[in-house]
C-alpha cells in the first residue's frame, strides 16, 4: 500500500484498503477480502460494518455469505468512485493480487493444471 495516498482517507489505512478492494472487485464478501488483503476476518467485518454505517457500502445476505458492494444509493457515489479510482491507480500490488483471484467456480470434472 502506498501510505502517502490513502493513509486515513476513510478513517484508517485498513478501511481505505478494504474500500479500494471493494471498488476494484465491484462485489465481494468479507472472507474474500480478508484472504486477498492478508487480514483477519473479524477486523475486516468490523471495518465493513463501519463503512456500512457511514453509508459508503451496502451489504446483503447471499446464502451463508454476506455480499458487499459500494452503496448505489450513496449521495456522492460518483465522487466516491472517482476518489477510489485515483487512489487505486498507484496500488499496483493490490490490483495484481485482485486480478489473480479466481472469481467463478471451476467446471465440474476439469483438471487443475
Amino acid at each position: 500500500m502506498n501510505e502517502l495516498n490513502n493513509q486515513g482517507a476513510f478513517g484508517s489505512t485498513a478501511r481505505s484498503e478494504i474500500l479500494m478492494a471493494i471498488y476494484l472487485l465491484e462485489q465481494t464478501y468479507p472472507r474474500e477480502l480478508a484472504r486477498l488483503l492478508g487480514k483477519s476476518l473479524t477486523p475486516v467485518q468490523k471495518s465493513i460494518e463501519g463503512l456500512e454505517r457511514a453509508g459508503l457500502v451496502a451489504t446483503w445476505p447471499d446464502g451463508a455469505a454476506r455480499r458487499v458492494t459500494l452503496n448505489p444509493r450513496y449521495i456522492a457515489l460518483k465522487e466516491l468512485r472517482a476518489l477510489l479510482q485515483a487512489l487505486t491507480i498507484h496500488e499496483v500490488e493490490l490490483q495484481d493480487k485482485l486480478a489473480q483471484q479466481r472469481r467463478r467456480p471451476r467446471r465440474i470434472g476439469k483438471e487443475i493444471a
